[in-house]
């Protein structure tokens, strides 16, 4: 069983001695439940008895709440009153002394009682204020929830400190304020604001961003191939020229072949056997003949490889019509010409 050992004189003390006899006045705790509240109430009464109060007082609570009696209630009431939290140590003892007179303990409960009273006179309140209530307005204080009648009135009893006070409702804004309360008798004063409408804000929110405006078109030049330019252009003509040449050249041949193979097929006819200047001029046509097949092939190989290296070049600028390239063969009786010419 829980027992005091009073250091302090004094009749208060004096009372609290042998509370642990109180039964308890709850749901029957287990055995490990009484155990553990015994030890947890002795560690406590030994704590607040060497005045380490923030350390005794959480034990005494605990102790109370796994095992509630009577005894524990007031000594963690006398802990809370030494602590300075004036307001809890009120409300302990206002309980202490209803259950208390409950079990008929009048002795206790005039004591819970008076140290009830003594305290009422030395309470922080603190007085809210709603400037304009909102539909389905909620109010806390440190946390917890206010009803409407105890957010409004002549004053919450508090524990001197720190406050932390906060509105919200439906479609609103939140509101909090923290206020810094003084030891009593005080009774500081709050008011709530009207609570602002959350509605613009939540559409903005909900709202996706604009687009960024569209970035300037800016025009660039026509991507030009790659290898493309003024020496690739000055080959191609070059390559076309040649090209043309050989095959002016080709040309020139071909028709000295054709006049040489009509001397022979004249200097032939009619005879069995053709003379040796005839066979001659057989084999020179022949040779004529092989020249101007090559002079063409090449003729057409360099004229293509130019008209391609020129047409890669071109300049978008200059139409197509303002470049020529022009061949004129002509024959002799001492042989034959080509006369090469261009615009461009």
């Amino acid at each position: 069983m829980r027992s005091f050992r009073a250091r302090h004189a004094g009749a208060w003390l004096a009372l609290l001695s042998g509370m642990s006899l109180t039964s308890p006045l709850w749901a029957q705790p287990t055995a490990a439940d009484k155990a553990l509240a015994e030890g947890l109430f002795q560690d406590g009464k030994k704590l607040m008895d060497e005045g380490r109060l923030q350390e005794a007082c959480p034990k005494l609570a605990e102790s109370q709440r796994v095992d509630p009696t009577v005894g524990t209630l007031l000594n963690l009431a006398v802990c809370h009153e030494k602590e300075g939290k004036t307001a809890s140590a009120w409300a302990e003892f206002k309980e202490a002394s209803a259950l208390a007179a409950s079990a008929g303990q009048q002795d206790r409960s005039q004591f819970a009682a008076k140290r009830a009273s003594e305290l009422e006179a030395r309470l922080t309140r603190l007085v809210l204020e709603v400037a304009q209530a909102a539909p389905g307005m909620a109010i806390t204080l440190n946390g917890k929830d206010l009803s409407a009648a105890a957010a409004t009135g002549s004053g919450i009893p508090v524990d001197p400190g720190t406050a932390t006070i906060e509105a919200r409702a439906p479609g609103k804004k939140p509101w909090s304020q923290q206020v810094a309360l003084e030891p009593g008798p005080s009774a500081p004063r709050v008011v709530i604001p009207p609570l602002a409408d959350a509605a613009a804000e939540e559409q903005a929110k909900a709202a996706p961003p604009a687009p960024p405006p569209p970035a300037p078109v800016v025009p660039q030049e026509a991507a030009k191939p790659e290898g493309s330019g003024g020496p690739l252009r000055t080959l191609g003509f070059v390559a076309g020229g040649v090209g043309l040449a050989g095959i002016g050249v080709g040309a020139v041949f071909g028709i000295m072949a054709i006049q040489k193979a009509g001397d022979v097929e004249v200097g032939c006819s009619g005879n069995f056997r053709c003379s040796r200047a005839d066979v001659e001029a057989n084999e020179s046509a022949q040779t004529t003949a092989m020249v101007s097949n090559i002079a063409v092939g090449a003729g057409l190989v360099f004229l293509g490889a130019g008209v391609t290296m020129v047409l890669m070049s071109r300049s978008p600028e200059k139409p197509v019509a303002s470049e020529r390239v022009w061949l004129s063969p002509s024959v002799a009786s001492d042989g034959g010409r080509v006369t090469l010419g261009g615009q461009w």
